[in-house]
Parts: structure tokens; sequence; C-alpha cells
């Protein structure tokens, strides 16, 4: 994939969290590294780790659009039951926090 096709792959994921009210905390560019077996006839990929706090239905659109982008050869969306001090959503900060007994 090319440098602006890659560029444009992730500025349509941070234009989806952020316009649904999510919040990008960090974008971590690992780059070019070899892939431990063959996917699609390539040998190598450009890895990207984004950490962001978004509702499901933003998780959700994040997961289609690198579904369909043939460019991406895989994706794995991850939860962290704790947020590592991460900025929660809007509507996320809003909802009550239930107390522990």
């Amino acid at each position: 994939m090319e440098d602006q096709e890659r560029t444009a792959v992730l500025d349509r994921i941070k234009e989806i969290i952020t316009g649904d009210e999510g919040v990008i905390v960090k974008v971590d560019e690992w780059g070019k590294r070899r892939l431990a077996y063959e996917i699609k006839d390539a040998l190598d990929g450009v890895y990207y780790i984004l950490y962001f706090g978004a509702t499901a239905k933003t998780l959700d659109e994040v997961t289609r659009v690198l579904g369909i982008t043939d460019s991406v050869l895989r994706y794995m969306p991850l939860r962290h039951d704790k947020p590592f001090g991460f900025a929660q959503p809007a509507a996320a900060a809003a909802a009550p926090v239930p107390e522990e007994a």
C-alpha cells in the first residue's frame, strides 16, 4: 500500500471515531514489519495501534470500514476493562457509574 493510501485509510478511521464524539488518545505506528505468514500474497505489512475511546456503535462502524477496505490485511479491536487513563467519550462519561458492594 502506498503512503497516500495508508494515510487516507488512517484519516478515515480517525474521522469515524471523532465524528461520533469518540476520543483518539494515541496513534502508535510500528512501521513496516515482516508478517508471521503470507496473507493475500503479502510478506510485509505496516502496523498501527490506535488507542481510543468510543461507543459500541462507533466501534462497529470502524470494524466495518476496516473489513471492506481491500488494502487492510488484518485488524483486531480489543477492549480494555481498565481504560488506562484514556479520556472517555461524552456518552460514556455521562452514564452513572454503578457502585461496588
